[in-house]
């Protein structure tokens, strides 16, 4: 067996040193020299799929714990089934690199029929991930090392996706290995901007009676979070979170923790971000779901713009200013104050839930329960519809939440967890989904059984889209498109050999979910993957998720 040191060992190499340990992917033709190299490398592990899809959408749950991720198709069908994840990766800034192994170069570069292409053009393919990356590479025996560090080094940085086209002769081409490690310098702010800056923002921090923080999901894909609460600890000043801003891993049990802020919603978190004499925006996303009718006014002196490469205070720019340097230099120069403030978060689940016997499990009980089984260093991932009540629960402390807040693509959480998990093994993975989502992936939970992972799933079960019924205009329609086929999903480990891996339950009643919960528990210290069924009536939507609908819907009109 050859054992020389190739395009394919150097790609590996600096994914390697990036901090992978794991790549996902399906198998394919083009692919197999870097499979191959792949396989007999003793330090990354080979994750198969059960389609490219969910390739991609494990990557983007593995990199947003481990802080990048990777997967490898073959051309074409393969890279093109893998776009749909891509593109929520890079609308929701995760640091993923596709992987395509392509024809040898002369069949590029002739536009040589063959299988896979569009009559024998693969350069469409480099041009659809174009739109969908921020950094691209066709690699060439001249180019090849040159250019795989160029293209990871703008994905760690940038916290984007980037597409490697790898044609299968080039992979298996000599190369030197590295003798450096990659350019991961992280940007340093202009100093005069920088300067400038503080010198506007300072004497209005001091000025300010009721200042306020207020902090979107960049924080998190950007790792500023120890800073943004380093910050918060010397100064004093409380903090909120947007609604896609729990995905910044805020520790939510921080005595300044202020709660979620929802733009258009009643409520004392909202009253205390809108009445701020001073207002810090911290890597807002600017969407309906954050700002919607009640954006602010980004030429106000009360209002300051802080986004990761840049700031603004009342219609002045600061460009090349970062993010990471203005909460250091705040942090080394606001001196500690008292705040009046009332935090809303709740620090614990103080009261205890009392189980009604026999009672059918209602959404609004569910949440509750959920809230009381949530532990500390938890990873949560949730995905859309109903289940996403499961984030509006009390967080215990370092609890972390993966979840698509902008590119809502259902059914992406199932191959997410399995990515998560694999990143962290350490820590305790719950994942809430609907049945429609989990249909859309549910092969997946046959790989989460094949790599020995345990998550506890909520499977929300009631045959309906049903957050699609409640966006409706007028309000809640049963629509015969939004019915689902039902499945008995606690049953599903029948179908797998590794059968004994999963615990499946079926629960109705409020008390047939606590035995649940106290199954589950014991399951998972075996190393078991659990699935619980929850049984609801259709009809049943969370009375906080009825008036956020009604006002995501009125912010679209």
């Amino acid at each position: 067996m050859s054992t020389q040191y190739t395009v394919n060992s150097y790609l590996l190499d600096r994914l390697k040193e990036l901090g992978l340990r794991h790549i996902f992917g399906v198998p394919g033709d083009f692919a197999f020299p870097l499979l191959n190299c792949i396989e007999k490398n003793q330090d990354i592990s080979w994750v198969g799929t059960c389609n490219e899809l969910n390739a991609a959408y494990a990557a983007d749950g593995y990199a947003r714990i481990q802080g990048i991720a990777a997967f490898v198709v073959t051309a074409g069908v393969g890279e093109l089934s893998a776009s749909c994840g891509v593109g929520g990766a890079y609308a929701e800034r995760v640091p993923v690199v596709a992987i395509a192994g392509h024809p040898n170069i002369q069949a590029l570069n002739n536009v040589q029929f063959t299988h896979h292409s569009l009559h024998g053009d693969f350069s469409a393919y480099a041009r659809i991930y174009k739109e969908l990356t921020v950094a691209q590479a066709l690699l060439t025996p001249e180019n090849a090392c040159q250019e795989i560090d160029r293209v990871l080094e703008a994905c760690w940085l940038e916290k984007l996706p980037v597409y490697i086209q790898l044609p299968q002769d080039v992979g298996s081409l000599p190369a030197e290995a590295p003798t450096e490690k990659l350019a991961l310098s992280k940007p340093v702010s202009d100093p005069t901007q920088l300067a400038a800056l503080l010198e506007s923002l300072l004497p209005l921090l001091s000025a300010a009676s009721r200042p306020a923080m207020l902090i979107d999901s960049p924080v998190g894909s950007y790792h500023l979070t120890e800073l943004v609460e380093s910050f918060a600890n010397k100064s004093g000043i409380p903090f909120a979170a947007t609604f896609t801003g729990k995905s910044a891993f805020l520790d939510e049990t921080h005595l300044q923790y202020l709660g979620t802020y929802q733009a258009g919603m009643e409520g004392a978190v909202n009253q205390l971000i809108e009445s701020a004499d001073l207002l810090l925006r911290l890597g807002i996303q600017q969407d309906e779901t954050n700002n919607g009718s009640a954006a602010f006014d980004l030429q106000s002196p009360h209002v300051v713009d802080l986004q990761i490469n840049s700031a603004a205070i009342a219609g002045s720019n600061y460009p090349n200013v970062t993010l990471r340097d203005v909460l250091i230099q705040l942090s080394e120069q606001v001196p500690h104050r008292q705040f009046a403030f009332s935090s809303q978060q709740a620090r614990t689940n103080s009261v205890p839930f009392e189980p009604q016997h026999d009672t059918p499990i209602k959404q609004d009980r569910l949440w509750q329960r959920f809230g009381h089984f949530l532990q500390s260093d938890d990873v949560l991932v949730v995905d859309l519809g109903t289940c996403n009540m499961a984030t509006t629960v009390p967080m215990p402390a370092r609890t972390r939440v993966v979840t698509q807040r902008t590119w809502e693509a259902i059914g992406y959480t199932l191959p997410a967890v399995l990515g998560a998990q694999l990143a962290d093994q350490s820590r305790r993975h719950l994942l809430v989904v609907g049945d429609g989502a989990f249909q859309m992936t549910a092969q997946e939970l046959s790989t989460i059984l094949r790599q020995g992972i345990a998550p506890i799933i909520f499977l929300l079960h009631n045959n309906h889209y049903e957050v699609e019924n409640a966006l409706q205009e007028g309000g809640f329609r049963e629509m015969h498109y939004n019915e689902l086929q039902s499945w008995n999903y606690h049953q599903l480990g029948m179908v797998f050999t590794q059968m004994q891996k999963l615990l499946g339950l079926r629960v109705t009643t409020e008390s047939e979910l606590e035995t649940a919960l106290t199954e589950a528990v014991q399951a998972q210290t075996e190393g078991r993957c659990v699935l619980i069924e929850v049984m609801l009536a259709a009809n049943d939507i969370p009375s906080q998720l009825t008036k956020t609908l009604n006002l995501l819907y009125h912010a679209q009109k």
